[in-house]
């Protein structure tokens, strides 16, 4: 069977999956295991268990959780919270104060949990009810909050770095020197 044969197969299932209202998790690898086992043999199983397997012993990975558990504590604890009113009462008084100051500190938030969507819903609960109190256009918060929440996956320490290291076979620790100079750049130039 050609290469462009099998495309279009994966593709046409691949549609007729969406369509039918299967969870995309399910569906997806659903398709990969039946196109294995069809295209490579039973070898497909074994070989997709000794990978999921063996990437689950990475001793990068194990930074993860913490992670997760970071944003979380500093979430329910109030220390966001009070860092958000911290960079209000500083850039408060300028024009676009508060959505300069979200950027502030989801760019902080970024460093400090190394996730971007813990960044960005911890920021979003404390952000959006104070902005829009304040009569700040949806689109402006919604877009400040993803600005300065996105900077996590390049701000060391990054959990996409630790993810994209370890498939790569890439220094961690290099990707983080490497994320170091431009990943704060973007906060660095809201200050201007």
């Amino acid at each position: 069977m050609s290469l462009e044969i099998i495309v279009l197969i994966t593709f046409g299932a691949m549609l007729l999956t969406f369509a039918s209202g299967v969870p995309l998790t399910f569906g997806l690898g659903g398709l990969a295991m039946v196109f294995g086992l069809v295209l490579w043999g039973p070898h497909t199983l074994y070989l997709t268990i000794q990978a999921a397997y063996g990437i689950t012993l990475s001793f990068i990975l194990m930074a993860i959780p913490l992670f997760i558990f970071m944003g979380n504590v500093l979430g329910r604890s109030g220390v966001a919270d009070e860092l958000y009113k911290a960079m209000y009462h500083w850039v408060g008084p300028l024009r676009g104060g508060l959505a300069i100051g979200t950027v502030l500190i989801c760019t902080i938030m970024a460093a400090m949990v190394g996730i971007v969507a813990a960044g960005v819903v911890t920021m979003g609960i404390i952000a959006i009810p104070s902005m829009l109190k304040r009569k700040y256009q949806p689109q402006l918060i919604t877009g400040s909050i993803m600005a300065g929440g996105s900077l996590g996956a390049l701000i060391p320490p990054s959990a996409a770095m630790m993810v994209f290291g370890l498939i790569s076979r890439q220094s961690v620790g290099q990707l983080f020197m490497g994320g170091g100079l431009p990943g704060p750049h973007p906060f660095h130039s809201v200050l201007q």
